[in-house]
């Protein structure tokens, strides 16, 4: 199983939420980064395949797996967090700097 980012700072699912709708280049960029963050590093194909199970586990746990392919990077994510970072409203930049903070105000 690959590692991410043991404890991140702000959940990915958050971040891409916020970024999506503004459509600029930088965004998309950004959002790219922060799934490859919470991923971890890529693993081979053939290495996926021995470890499918365990990676659908850690997926549907809530991390992104990263598989490299021959014709790009394959991201296995849970259905209910591609549905909560497609459907819901993406929190304000400045709601996530206080997320990233740890306050509440």
């Amino acid at each position: 199983m690959t590692k991410g980012s043991p404890t991140p700072d702000v959940d990915w699912k958050i971040v891409v939420r916020g970024l999506k709708e503004s459509g600029t280049v930088e965004a998309r960029m950004l959002v790219e980064k922060e799934v490859l963050e919470a991923g971890g590093i890529p693993l081979r194909l053939r290495d996926a395949r021995r470890r499918l199970f365990m990676l659908t586990m850690s997926a549907s746990e809530g991390r992104p797996e990263i598989i490299e392919a021959e014709n790009g990077l394959v991201c296995l994510v849970a259905v209910d967090d591609l549905v909560d970072v497609v459907m819901e409203r993406g929190p304000t930049l400045a709601e996530v700097m206080r997320a990233a903070n740890g306050s509440e105000d």
